[in-house]
């Protein structure tokens, strides 16, 4: 006997017949209405961490993904005038790491445009990491990617570079940091969002 899987509940749907809708955008590909679409993705915060004057350097992005397992691969896509960006190009070695709330300052400070990111008071000293690690680490990530670059790739502002996974660290589970809408987010289970409301 097949069991029936648990089913979440229904959010109220309602019919417009797609007739007279209102668009927030509406728009060809313009920049412009490309950025707007773009803020409506929630993800989580990542920071990319490097070696600039032999010293930890962080820059906030928002373009991460993983590409496949077999080799652990992912993308990340930064502006081509920023540090980072030349950090990267130069060396091929840096790190991804995915924020928790406790790192919300932190993401704010590797965000400011034209300001030095040197962020030395918030890695994981060398003596704290495996001997294989490479990169800044930074303390409170809830994942930190040490990559290698194996393609770097100009489009239109950015870079895009394909890096191999070299190590993988990962503390106890803490709660992720989201961004979406232009601003900071925290995130709520839906069966604990359920719960909530039926005990209210």
């Amino acid at each position: 006997m097949v069991e029936q899987a648990t089913q979440l509940p229904l959010l109220e749907q309602v019919d417009v017949g797609y007739a007279g809708v209102h668009w927030d955008v509406n728009s060809g590909g313009e920049a412009e209405a490309f950025r707007t679409a773009m803020r409506r993705i929630v993800g989580g915060v990542t920071i990319i961490t490097t070696l600039h004057d032999r010293e930890p350097w962080g820059m906030t992005v928002s373009a991460f993904t993983p590409v496949c397992i077999d080799p652990p691969t992912l993308l990340v896509c930064v502006n081509s005038r920023t540090t980072t960006a030349s950090d990267i190009s130069r060396g091929g070695r840096f790190a991804v790491n995915l924020l928790s709330q406790a790192q919300l300052y932190l993401s704010q400070l590797c965000s400011r445009a034209g300001e030095d990111k040197f962020i030395g008071d918030y890695v994981v000293p060398p003596s704290g990491l495996p001997e294989r690690v490479m990169t800044p680490v930074l303390r409170d990530s809830i994942v930190t990617f040490d990559c290698r670059a194996t393609d770097i790739l100009s489009v239109g502002s950015h870079l895009v570079v394909i890096s191999v996974i070299a190590a993988i660290l990962a503390p106890q589970s803490l709660p992720p940091l989201l961004y979406g809408e232009g601003r900071y987010l925290h995130g709520v289970a839906i069966g604990e969002a359920a719960t909530r409301e039926i005990r209210s």
